[in-house]
């Protein structure tokens, strides 16, 4: 018989302010074309966060957990096509076993009759977990939710499609959500505020059927742009033309736009095919790219200066994080702020403070605080 568990409410550092600009060629500050409209300050405030992101972050931490979980529990996993989903996915599953778990994985198509389809896979032999990266807002699975909560199984979300987690559940806590994603994309304007630009220069390119995961970074990365004057420009597109239709898209914008000279994808996958492109249009040396949530071979563009900055955030390790909180809840712990919606690690990568390529960059000191946690090698 299959154990059920209870659910009780489930660097190197970028040039300092001041230093001539011939000394931070490949970072951020100050070679922009000069157009901002914002004021010094905001400027300066820009680069002081920049500076203080660009830099090694400290150790994330994680608490022990209140007591021994319990080994051959069945974790199910809700993924999704994208580079990104695979990511966060494989190191789920990892964290799994480290813990004595199997794992059951359904990816969803990315519409919401597929999406439903894979709650309802799921759901036929339930597991005694359930990790989910949604498409859609949660109310399209409400009756899948309400079933796991009637079965007692604990589920938490990584990535919300614009729902906060409740510490009464059904989802009980969420990563990769709502404070990560708006500090990423607050991240990505201040790279730009701090280069010089302002809205006037710059476009943010995303898919808006996906507006319900990435308004948070929209969001984050307007308020900051909109400090150096204006709103950004967008351009609507769509995910499923990522390195195929989608960096024709990007060059036609631009050579309808010529005033743009920042480009911000709100994922990092979507950059695929994009410095080609750029290089092919002759735009290369004109346009500047950030993103945020990079795989392996967005930080080799950052380091040869084909992509100019990304801003790293908790991919891997929230894999990680998802199955933590999994393992708490199945505890019977109620959710605490460390553990309910953490807001993660970030970091700001240049072709100055990029060390690797091999993977997408990782949190430090994951995944060693978890297995400590856990008391497991």
């Amino acid at each position: 018989m299959r154990s059920r568990v209870v659910r009780k409410g489930v660097a190197s550092t970028l040039c300092a302010v001041g230093i001539a600009v011939s000394a931070c060629t490949n970072g951020v500050g100050g070679d922009g074309d000069g157009s901002s409209s914002g004021s010094k300050e905001v400027v300066a405030a820009a680069q002081e966060r920049v500076d203080a992101m660009s830099v090694e972050q400290p150790p994330i931490e994680v608490a022990p957990l209140p007591g021994a979980v319990e080994k051959g529990l069945t974790y199910g996993f809700i993924t999704c096509p994208l580079p990104v989903c695979r990511t966060v996915t494989d190191a789920s599953v990892k964290a799994a076993e480290a813990l004595g778990w199997e794992s059951k994985q359904v990816e969803t198509e990315m519409t919401p009759e597929g999406y439903v389809a894979a709650w309802d896979q799921l759901l036929q032999d339930p597991p005694d977990v359930i990790a989910f990266i949604p498409f859609a807002p949660d109310t399209i699975v409400e009756k899948q939710l309400a079933k796991a909560a009637d079965l007692g199984i604990p589920v938490v979300s990584i990535a919300p499609a614009g729902d906060r987690p409740s510490k009464d559940g059904p989802v009980s806590a969420s990563y990769n959500g709502y404070p990560e994603l708006r500090e990423s994309g607050a991240l990505m304007g201040d790279v730009i505020v701090a280069d010089g630009g302002s809205g006037s220069n710059t476009v943010f390119v995303w898919d808006p059927a996906l507006s319900a995961i990435w308004n948070p970074i929209k969001d984050g990365f307007e308020e900051q742009i909109k400090k150096a004057g204006d709103k950004p420009q967008v351009l609507e597109v769509s995910a499923s033309g990522i390195g195929t239709a989608l960096p024709g898209q990007v060059v036609s914008y631009l050579q309808a736009h010529p005033e743009i000279k920042y480009v911000a994808f709100a994922l990092a996958d979507m950059t695929v095919g994009v410095p080609e492109a750029l290089q092919t249009a002759d735009l290369a040396d004109t346009v500047k790219i950030t993103s945020r949530a990079p795989q392996a071979a967005n930080l080799a563009n950052v380091k040869k200066g084909t992509e100019w900055t990304t801003i790293g955030e908790e991919i891997e390790s929230n894999g990680w994080r998802v199955v933590d909180g999994l393992a708490r809840l199945s505890l019977g712990a109620t959710p605490d702020d460390q553990w309910f919606e953490p807001g993660g690690w970030h970091q700001v990568f240049t072709g100055d403070n990029v060390t690797q390529t091999d993977e997408s960059p990782v949190t430090p000191g994951s995944p060693d605080v978890f297995l400590a946690a856990w008391n497991v090698s």
